[in-house]
């Protein structure tokens, strides 16, 4: 099986005849699947844009939302939106409403949106100021009160993100007795796999494109079953990372440019 891996694709600034270009790109490589690791469009044009890519591909596509799919829009309404396409649209699966999935060869797929959640870098004084807060109505509200109260929803967010992932690892694991697993999420989950122009990301900018919690649930889960392999595949920073924090995690971050979407990698399975 032939797993096509794709983020931060942002085809909402494409044109249609620029999205069907890269459509043809995607059903070159004759995949099984699709999997995308966030950032597909903006709130309301995501389920458009998701619902005209599996009509040209015509191959599964399991997601899960990146920051900019909940641009202009709030997070509670557009995840019902999502379970109702899930529901709706038989190829198309955002992972969180979707479950577990299992892909032969005793692998299973999974996946949480996840949050950056500020505990890595220094919050504190940073002056870096991320459209988030502007854009998306829950954090833009909650920044109306400050700094502080924004990394209070940012964490909220991240964290039941993370405690969703880890009872959702527990159980997959009890149940399906797998020897590996391939999890997607939004944010890179260790500062390692946070880079910018090939070095971590500095300590203005991590707060905000790492998410420490989502990293002590993969290795909680990791170092507690050490006969499997987890692959977490992420986006969000633009910047290609590898990241091996323990024998059997790898985290994976891919590169990306507005306006140029590509072809992270293919995983045969």
């Amino acid at each position: 099986m032939k797993l096509i891996w794709l983020t931060d694709i942002h085809l909402n600034f494409l044109g249609p005849e620029r999205r069907m270009e890269f459509y043809k790109k995607v059903i070159a490589i004759s995949g099984d699947m699709i999997l995308i690791s966030g950032d597909i469009a903006e709130a309301p044009s995501v389920s458009e844009i998701l619902k005209e890519m599996v009509k040209e591909i015509q191959k599964p596509i399991y997601f899960v939302l990146g920051n900019h799919d909940y641009y202009r829009g709030q997070v509670d309404s557009l995840r019902q939106e999502m379970r109702d396409l899930t529901k709706n649209e038989p190829l198309l699966h955002w992972l969180p409403a979707s479950g577990v999935h299992d892909l032969g060869s005793q692998t299973i797929l999974l996946g949480e949106d996840c949050w950056a959640d500020g505990r890595y870098g220094d919050y504190t004084n940073s002056c870096v100021t991320l459209n988030d807060s502007r854009m998306i109505i829950d954090l833009f509200q909650s920044n109306i009160f400050g700094k502080y109260m924004l990394l209070e929803k940012m964490q909220q967010l991240a964290d039941q993100d993370a405690q969703h992932l880890k009872a959702r690892l527990s159980d997959a694991i009890s149940n399906n007795r797998p020897k590996k697993v391939i999890i997607l999420i939004h944010v890179p989950p260790f500062k390692e796999a946070c880079m910018h122009e090939g070095k971590i990301s500095n300590d203005d900018f991590l707060p905000f494109f790492s998410s420490k919690i989502t990293g002590d649930v993969l290795m909680q889960i990791a170092q507690a079953n050490t006969d499997i392999e987890f692959l977490a595949l992420c986006g969000h920073t633009h910047s290609k990372a590898n990241w091996q924090p323990c024998n059997n995690l790898i985290v994976k971050a891919g590169a990306a440019e507005y306006t140029k979407p590509k072809i992270q990698e293919v995983i045969n399975v």
